[in-house]
């Protein structure tokens, strides 16, 4: 059980991965925290390409349902406002609420749906300009 009295040593980002049959499946990463006071940690600086703001109107019905994307790009996205789908080639959703992230591995193909009762704001950290194997945060 973690001790809640001292700050975080490490943080746990779910995402995806490629298979050993080149499939989209869900992972997740370990991104190493240093402690910057007494109550709080933070990553080392990343090294990063871009990043923007998202703004959706939901999907109120599913369309696309099957439509499956790759980014050529690892990222985080994390959900500002409403809720985020996403769907992996064998068919697993998770779904993100305000506040939670993702790490998106840049061949991993995905399917996203907005879904929620206010629109969805995403902010988008691009990592890399392509994918690179064996990508760790630092």
């Amino acid at each position: 059980m973690a001790d809640l009295t001292k700050p975080a040593t490490m943080y746990r980002i779910s995402g995806y991965k490629i298979d050993a049959n080149g499939r989209s499946t869900w992972t997740t990463y370990d991104v190493p925290l240093i402690q910057t006071s007494a109550k709080s940690s933070m990553s080392a600086k990343q090294d990063a390409m871009s990043w923007g703001l998202g703004f959706s109107q939901n999907t109120p019905k599913p369309h696309n349902r099957r439509e499956m994307h790759k980014t050529n790009q690892m990222g985080i996205v994390w959900v500002m406002s409403g809720h985020l789908e996403n769907t992996i080639q064998d068919g697993e959703m998770r779904r993100r609420g305000a506040g939670e992230g993702n790490f998106v591995h840049g061949h991993a193909l995905h399917h996203s749906h907005m879904r929620s009762t206010v629109p969805t704001t995403t902010l988008s950290l691009n990592l890399t300009d392509k994918v690179t194997p064996g990508y760790t945060f630092k």
